[in-house]
């Protein structure tokens, strides 16, 4: 078996083939909803409303998890790129258009690291409404090649999330770069202008 008969076998048992592909910003939303509510495990859905969410979370998962599986086998730069180490990098660069897609974003101090969750002081807010102090799972960081958490104590982020999931790719330790991104992205014009 070559590498076109297995793109040809993931298209067939593809259960999107056909459909309209849905955009990074959906994507991200429906994700972000699934690890809400597994993680909080507080105001189940009710039976009919879990199934449709549920089916529809399986088929988000399948249809990012063969667009994954594709995209590496042909190598698509956007999806897959060397790292500064060669290592493999599965995010896309920050943008302003990507960062539009949050409803919260903030800058923020690690203060302390317990387990699996940071506790993160708010220092400025671009979007929403973070709390001044709050307690977070801490993400994986993508281009770590240990594959390490994106917190460190001390150290101070810009931190983009929607629906209390922290995106691991559009948030970061503070540059000015990234605050530069921070600012075109959540400064809404006054007056029309």
């Amino acid at each position: 078996m070559n590498d076109d008969d297995l793109r040809e076998l993931l298209r067939k048992a593809d259960p999107s083939n056909g459909q309209k592909p849905l955009d990074d910003g959906r994507i991200r939303r429906i994700v972000a909803a699934a690890e809400r509510d597994s993680l909080s495990g507080q105001n189940a859905p009710s039976p009919q409303r879990g199934r449709l969410f549920a089916g529809v979370s399986i088929g988000a998962v399948a249809t990012a998890a063969v667009g994954l599986v594709i995209a590496s086998l042909v190598a698509t730069p956007a999806i897959q790129a060397p790292g500064p180490d060669d290592t493999s990098q599965t995010c896309a660069p920050v943008s302003v258009d990507s960062l539009r897609e949050f409803d919260t974003a903030y800058e923020a101090t690690a203060t302390a690291i317990k387990g699996d969750n940071v506790t993160l002081q708010v220092t400025h807010t671009f979007a929403g409404s973070p709390p001044k102090e709050l307690t977070v799972p801490q993400p994986d960081n993508p281009s770590a090649p240990d594959g390490g958490g994106l917190f460190a104590v001390g150290k101070t982020y810009l931190i983009a999330s929607a629906d209390n999931y922290i995106s691991d790719c559009d948030s970061g330790i503070t540059t000015d770069d990234l605050r530069q991104l921070y600012l075109e992205a959540f400064t809404t014009p006054t007056n029309g202008g």
